[in-house]
């Protein structure tokens, strides 16, 4: 009889890295914590996580691609600057957040080529060598969070045991991240590293409050409930802040921040 690939994945092998995830919980390490399991238990080659909070915006609070870092920023800028309402999914985030953010479960969906616009398939996709990609969509009770696993022609799609493992992860993936990204601790309980206070130098001590809240994981929308400011003031904020760091969207500045 034939083991199935999922029989004998290496469950124990993972727990050092679902537990660092929960060490890391509202701390600026989460995001790393939670890529390295991603690569461990379905070895993913991109990842991006956005927010969705209603508004006809999308934030990107993780854009990664080892092996090249430098796309994975440009393809988060080109998604969050308008191509997200070509994907596919884009409908089915706006019907979760009209929902009220009831917690539902993880909903897991393949890549849908055929319902990709050519112009969102060629520059998502074609140039940046991706032939595969996955994503889970996660009801939070203030954003949507959506997590997009990619993997390119080197390693090839996903397995249907991969699937079948990310299926199995997804509750936990779910929990972890709605509690990271909605209840990242204060900034004042994460003192700026000596590199965020060296880039973080040239702005007012209200926009580096906001950056900072930024770089730990929150939305816009969170981290100006955090500083207890409105949103649209929040919004000139991170606007003078990018404009004098010369950034110009959050994946840009965690980047700028791991670079140094």
């Amino acid at each position: 009889m034939e083991t199935s690939n999922e029989q004998t994945t290496d469950w124990p092998g993972l727990m050092p890295a679902m537990a660092e995830c929960v060490a890391r919980l509202g701390e600026a390490g989460f995001d790393e914590a939670l890529l390295a399991l991603l690569r461990q238990a379905v070895g993913i080659e991109q990842c991006m996580v956005f927010a969705f909070d209603g508004r006809d915006e999308v934030d990107c609070l993780l854009a990664d691609n080892r092996r090249a870092p430098r796309m994975a920023d440009r393809l988060a800028e080109l998604y969050t600057g308008g191509l997200f309402r070509q994907d596919p999914n884009y409908q089915r985030l706006r019907q979760l957040m009209a929902d009220e953010g009831e917690q539902s479960d993880a909903e897991i969906t393949p890549m849908q080529v055929d319902a990709m616009p050519e112009a969102y398939r060629s520059h998502l996709f074609a140039f940046p060598d991706l032939v595969d990609k996955v994503s889970l969509t996660l009801p939070g009770e203030q954003s949507v969070y959506y997590l997009n696993l990619y993997r390119g022609s080197k390693a090839g799609p996903f397995a249907p045991h991969d699937l079948s493992r990310l299926d199995a992860l997804a509750p936990l993936l779910a929990s972890l991240m709605r509690r990271h990204y909605a209840q990242a601790r204060p900034v004042s309980s994460q003192r700026a590293s000596p590199e965020e206070a060296a880039i973080l130098a040239p702005l007012s001590e209200r926009e580096r409050q906001l950056c900072l809240y930024l770089l730990r994981g929150h939305t816009l929308k969170t981290a100006a409930a955090e500083l207890d400011i409105a949103l649209s003031t929040a919004e000139t904020y991170r606007k003078r802040a990018y404009a004098k760091l010369g950034v110009p969207s959050k994946a840009r500045l965690v980047a700028l921040c791991r670079r140094q």
